[in-house]
This record gives C-alpha cells, sequence and structure tokens, in this order.
C-alpha cells in the first residue's frame, strides 16, 4: 500500500490542484503542502479530516491504511450488518422476525423515513 504523501500527491494531481490550491482550501501555505507530500510533516487530525472531505476518501485510505478510497457511510454499514444478520443459516427465522420488528419500532419511534 502506498504512503500518505503518496497518496496525497496523486489525490492532488488527479484534481490538477497545485500546492498552492490544496494549501488554500486548507488554509496552510504551500510550503507545508510540500512537506507533506515529502513526508517531512504529517499534517494533524483536523487537518486530514479536511483532505479527506475535499477529496471524498476515507481518512484511513489518505494514511495508507486501506485501499478502499470511498469514506464509509455509517447508514451503509449498518445495513451491512443487519444484512450480514439475515444471511446467515444458524439465525432461526423468529430472531430475525425479532430484528425486523425492533428496525420498524426504532423507525417508528424516530420518525425516520426510508
Amino acid at each position: 500500500m502506498s504512503s500518505f504523501p503518496d497518496r496525497l500527491k496523486r489525490l492532488r494531481e488527479e484534481e490538477e490542484f497545485t500546492q498552492e490550491k490544496l494549501g488554500s482550501l486548507l488554509n496552510v501555505s504551500d510550503a507545508t503542502i510540500n512537506r507533506y507530500e515529502k513526508g517531512l510533516r504529517n499534517p494533524d487530525p483536523n487537518t486530514l479530516d479536511k483532505l479527506a472531505g475535499i477529496f471524498n476518501v476515507s481518512v484511513d485510505y489518505l494514511l495508507g491504511r486501506t485501499d478502499i478510497r470511498e469514506p464509509a457511510r455509517p447508514e451503509v454499514l449498518a445495513a451491512h450488518r443487519i444484512d450480514d444478520i439475515f444471511d446467515r443459516d444458524d439465525i432461526p427465522p423468529e430472531a430475525k422476525k425479532s430484528v425486523e420488528d425492533f428496525i420498524a419500532f426504532v423507525k417508528k419511534q424516530y420518525k425516520i423515513k426510508e
């Protein structure tokens, strides 16, 4: 997997941002962006979060922890966990029904629309 400096530079170039433009978006100097890309300096957590938002990637992708670029959306993660329950053969039908009933209750209780 690539490192943070490599990924930052690649993402910046994909967007055709200069170091100056990216620095302006982050309210830092182009020299700071240059240091990030050379691995001489690391961004603080707030800046990492801003970078992830600018490039629509996860912080884990930026840091080289995963090759999955897209940030995980909480509603998608929750849906996958629920689907995992329903896809298992060792869960009895009445347990699956209980989960469905609970989800319906929460949606009604908190006025969540589909």
